[in-house]
């Protein structure tokens, strides 16, 4: 509003961190993270101890608990691979899109941006299951885990397991329909305060609202079949699915030659090849796949 335009932009930005980073530091001086104790300690210095106790006592672990936490260790950083690929893959598919949107023109790669903005907004409502279902699974798995020695429970107990997969891909594909819906609706209101006064810019991101319609309920589902995955920890499994179809994606990608093709080739090859191999995660976890034809379980 000040006539600075991308300077004021990065202006604003800067400012408005900053602004977070101060407040954000007198929250904690308010908490007494950062003041002293009687004994003249603060946090870090607390945490500091906490850290050479736990190192002096791994010193003194017997062989088999040192064992049992290099497992732990190892199970932590398999998720945290598995989740960075599966981020990562996304972030860099969208960098891609953008990228060869950018060759269309200034009014391709506005509506793309636009369209992008839609699609983060509803993306972020349907997550919530997501987190629920990988919560749920987690909890439920590991039950499963605890009784595999034991036939009458591991039974039951691998129903339950069953029984929540197929609740929450359910839940994923209701939710999905009822933000494919919204998408619609918006499509049909066209109201004024998401849509630009560019004639180019809003023929372009009107061209894009059905595809934007129909990949809600693509994205829902492979959000909740991930995290049943993930609560599984068939890390390898998502793994692999983030790297093949972010390959695949790109390719479709580089063939693309419209703004509807990049929407419609590209960003579908990414959810559908994720959405493939999360299901057959689901699947393997639920004893539909011999494990001993299992190649990535």
């Amino acid at each position: 509003g000040l006539g600075m335009g991308i300077k004021g932009a990065a202006v604003a930005t800067s400012f408005s961190q900053l602004c977070g980073a101060l407040l954000y530091a007198s929250l904690l001086i308010r908490k007494g993270v950062l003041r002293s104790n009687d004994k003249g300690d603060n946090i870090p210095k607390i945490a500091w101890k906490k850290l050479k106790q736990i190192v002096s006592r791994n010193n003194d672990d017997s062989a088999e608990l040192k064992q049992k936490k290099r497992a732990i260790s190892l199970t932590i950083l398999r998720a945290n691979a598995a989740m960075i690929l599966k981020q990562g893959s996304l972030l860099l598919g969208w960098a891609y899109a953008t990228s060869r949107a950018t060759r269309m023109g200034h009014s391709s790669v506005a509506a793309h941006q636009m369209g992008l903005s839609i699609w983060m907004l509803f993306s972020y409502a349907l997550d919530g299951v997501s987190v629920a279902a990988q919560v749920l699974m987690a909890r439920e798995y590991e039950e499963l885990r605890m009784v595999e020695d034991d036939p009458v429970n591991f039974a039951g107990q691998q129903g339950k397991v069953r029984s929540l997969s197929i609740y929450m891909m359910t839940a994923s594909l209701v939710q999905g329909l009822i933000a494919s819906a919204a998408v619609l609706l918006l499509y049909k209101l066209q109201p004024s305060f998401i849509l630009t006064n560019d004639p180019a810019v809003r023929t372009n991101l009107l061209r894009l609202f059905p595809h934007l319609s129909a990949q809600m309920t693509l994205v829902s589902a492979t959000l909740v079949a991930e995290a049943l995955t993930v609560g599984g920890g068939r890390f390898k499994w998502l793994a692999f699915g983030t790297t093949t179809s972010s390959l695949v994606a790109v390719a479709r990608l580089r063939l693309s030659t419209s703004l509807v093709g990049i929407w419609s080739g590209g960003i579908v090859s990414l959810f559908l090849g994720r959405l493939v191999t999360a299901l057959l995660a689901v699947l393997d976890m639920n004893g539909f796949i011999p494990r001993g034809k299992v190649v990535l379980a």
